[in-house]
C-alpha cells in the first residue's frame, strides 16, 4: 500500500482518510478477522484470516475488486476487555453513529448494517445529501431542510438546517463535516445554536448537517487520534462565516408553521414504533433586513468580532436545488399516517401571500383571526407583540428616552440574589432602567425607557435573576444583555386576554410585517400558524 506521506507538504495537507495499518493489525490481535482483497490490475484476489494475533491463512483465490474485512469474536481473547463492553444496544448505537456520519459525508455511496442477520439500515447509493437527512431524521423533516448557500468566501459552508419547529432536547440531530471528514467542536456547535438564538424554545436543540470546505494548511486534523477535534487556523473567521451562512437560511425561508389537522383515519392508526432502539439517531428570517438596520444592532449589542464579521458578507442567488432520488430506510416499524403536504415558501413569499389578511376578531381574547386570500391566519396576540417590542429595543436608532418616575419603584430580591443583582444593575442602566441599592434586600427604579413606562419592571428583573446563569455568564455581557431584552419585551406586550380593538389588530400585523424575524417570539414559540384552504377542504370532505 503506498504511504499517504510522499513529501514533507503532506504533513499540513492531510487529504486522505485511510484505514490505519497499525489499527488493523490491532485489532486482529484481539478478534478473529478475515481480509479479502483484490486491485484492479490483479487476475486473483487475497484471503488472510489472522486469530489473536495469529496468521491461520494467507492464500490467493478469486474475488471481486475491493477490500473487504470482517472481525468476529471482539475481544474473545482479552476478557477483561470484553467485560468493558456496554449493552448490546449501547453499542449498536455507536455503530450507528458511525455509520451514518460517514453516509453523509459520502450520500453517492451505499452503506448497509445488518446485526444477527437482520438489516437494521441501508442507504441506497447515488443519493444525494437531502434523501440521506431525509432517511436519518426520518419523515417529520419533510418539508422542514433549509440548503445552506454558499458565498464567493474563503471557507465555503454547505448542506442543510432544519426549520426551528424540527429542535431537539439534545445534539444527537447535529452533524458537522470538514473537508468531508466528520468532526465535533465547541465552536462550531455554539456558533451554529447561535444563529437559532431567538428563534428557538429555551433548551432546544437545531438540526442540520453543516459542510465546511477550506485550503487543508488552515485545518490541523491531528489534534487528536480519532481525528474528530479540529484546529483551525483562523477560528474567529470560521465561525463567522458559518453563522452568516445558518442565519441567511433562515432568513430567507418562512418559518411559520402550517396548521396539521389529522382526519379521523389518520388519527386512528398507531404513531410509528421501531423495533429496534435507535434513539437519538433516527428518532423521529423572515425578510432580509438593511445593512443600516443591522448595524445598528451590533453597535447596540456590542457584538464581538465573530458576529461582526458574520454580518459583512454578501449574499448569494441561491442556486436552483439539486435533483432528488427516492430512498427508504430499513428500520422496521409500522405504517407512517399520511403527512399533509404543504408549500414551501420564502419569507418575501409568505408576506406577498398573506399581504391583504384582514383581522376577523379574537379568539379567547389570545389569539387574532385573520382571513388571507385561501388561508386563514391565526397570530397569537403576546408572542407576535413580544416580537415586534423586542426588535423595537434591539434596534433602537438612538439611546432611549429615560423617564424619571415621578414615584419610584421599590422592590427585593432574595438575599442570596443581592450580589446578582449589583453584576446586573450596569446592563441594565445601558437599556434606560436606573436601579439603586435602597438598603439590606430592597432596590429602587429611578428611570424607565419613555416608550416602556407600562412594563412590569420588577417582575422582569426578578425574572432574569431567577435564571441563576449570571456566574457563568459575567464574561459574556452580550448574553445577559440579551436576556434582559427578551424579558423587556415579553413585561412590556400585549397579554393574553387581552381585549383588542379592530385597529389594534391592524396595527400589530403591519407592526409584524415590519420585523425581522416575525415568525417567531424572542424565546422561539410561534407567532402565528396558517390553516389554508387545502386544510379546509380535507377537513369537510370537499
Amino acid at each position: 500500500m503506498p504511504s499517504k506521506i510522499s513529501s514533507l507538504e503532506d504533513l499540513v495537507r492531510v487529504n486522505t482518510r485511510g484505514f490505519r495499518g497499525e489499527a488493523l493489525a490491532s485489532i486482529a490481535a484481539v478478534s478473529r478477522l478475515t481480509l479479502v482483497t483484490r486491485t484492479p490490475d490483479s487476475l486473483a484476489g487475497t484471503r488472510v484470516i489472522v486469530e489473536g494475533g495469529d496468521l491461520v491463512e494467507n492464500i490467493s483465490l478469486g474475488a471481486p475488486i475491493g477490500t473487504m474485512v470482517q472481525v468476529r469474536d471482539l475481544f474473545y481473547n482479552t476478557p477483561a476487555r470484553l467485560k468493558f463492553m456496554r449493552s448490546e444496544s449501547t453499542e449498536i448505537r455507536r455503530i450507528l453513529q458511525v455509520i451514518t456520519q460517514q453516509a453523509l459525508s459520502f450520500p453517492s455511496v451505499g452503506f448497509s448494517l445488518l446485526n444477527k442477520g437482520k438489516k437494521l439500515l441501508e442507504f441506497a447509493a447515488k443519493q444525494t445529501l437531502q434523501d440521506r437527512l431525509r432517511q436519518i431524521f426520518g419523515s417529520s423533516i419533510e418539508g422542514m431542510l433549509l440548503e445552506l448557500i454558499p458565498g464567493d468566501l474563503p471557507v465555503q459552508v454547505t448542506g442543510f438546517v432544519a426549520k426551528p419547529e424540527s429542535a431537539r432536547k439534545d445534539r444527537s440531530g447535529q452533524y458537522l463535516f470538514v473537508n468531508q471528514r466528520p468532526i465535533s467542536s465547541r465552536l462550531l456547535t455554539a456558533t451554529f445554536e447561535q444563529a437559532f438564538e431567538g428563534i428557538i424554545m429555551a433548551n432546544m436543540r437545531p438540526l442540520g448537517a453543516i459542510f465546511i470546505a477550506l485550503d487543508p494548511e488552515d485545518v490541523d486534523v491531528n489534534v487528536h487520534p480519532t481525528k474528530e477535534e479540529v484546529r483551525f487556523r483562523d477560528e474567529r473567521m470560521v465561525g463567522g462565516i458559518v453563522h452568516r451562512i445558518v442565519a441567511e437560511s433562515l432568513r430567507r425561508a418562512s418559518l411559520v408553521p402550517y396548521a396539521r389537522i389529522p382526519d379521523e383515519q389518520n388519527r386512528a392508526q398507531p404513531s410509528p414504533v421501531k423495533r429496534y432502539d435507535t434513539a437519538g439517531i433516527f428518532s423521529s428570517p423572515d425578510r432580509i433586513i438593511s445593512e443600516s438596520f443591522e448595524q445598528k444592532r451590533k453597535a447596540r449589542l456590542e457584538q464581538t468580532d465573530l458576529g461582526i464579521y458574520a454580518h459583512r458578507m454578501e449574499r448569494t442567488t441561491p442556486p436552483a436545488p439539486p435533483p432528488t432520488a427516492t430512498s427508504q430506510i430499513h428500520v422496521e416499524q409500522e405504517s407512517l399516517p399520511p403527512q399533509e403536504t404543504e408549500v414551501s415558501r420564502s419569507a418575501d413569499e409568505f408576506w406577498e401571500f398573506i399581504r391583504d389578511a384582514e383581522p376577523l376578531g379574537q379568539i379567547a381574547d389570545t389569539y387574532i383571526a385573520a382571513s388571507a386570500p385561501d388561508a386563514l391566519l391565526l397570530i397569537d396576540q403576546h408572542a407576535a407583540h413580544e416580537r415586534i417590542m423586542y426588535e423595537k429595543i434591539t434596534f433602537r436608532d438612538s439611546e432611549p428616552a429615560l423617564q424619571h418616575l415621578l414615584i419610584p419603584i421599590t422592590f427585593d430580591v432574595d438575599i442570596s440574589q443581592i450580589t446578582e443583582m449589583e453584576r446586573l444593575r450596569p446592563h441594565l442602566a445601558a437599556l434606560g432602567i436606573e436601579v439603586e441599592p435602597f438598603g439590606g434586600q430592597a432596590f429602587v427604579i429611578q428611570t424607565l425607557p419613555a416608550d416602556l413606562v407600562e412594563m412590569d419592571a420588577p417582575a422582569m428583573i426578578r425574572e432574569v435573576l431567577e435564571l441563576g446563569e449570571l456566574d457563568e455568564a459575567t464574561a459574556a455581557p452580550l448574553k445577559i444583555r440579551e436576556e434582559i431584552m427578551r424579558r423587556m419585551a415579553c413585561h412590556s406586550a400585549i397579554r393574553a386576554g387581552q381585549k383588542l380593538s379592530r385597529e389594534e389588530m391592524v396595527r400589530l400585523i403591519k407592526d409584524l410585517q415590519k420585523t425581522r424575524f416575525a415568525f417567531t417570539c424572542p424565546h422561539g414559540r410561534p407567532t402565528m400558524i396558517l390553516l389554508t384552504k387545502d386544510h379546509l377542504a380535507r377537513q369537510f370532505k370537499r
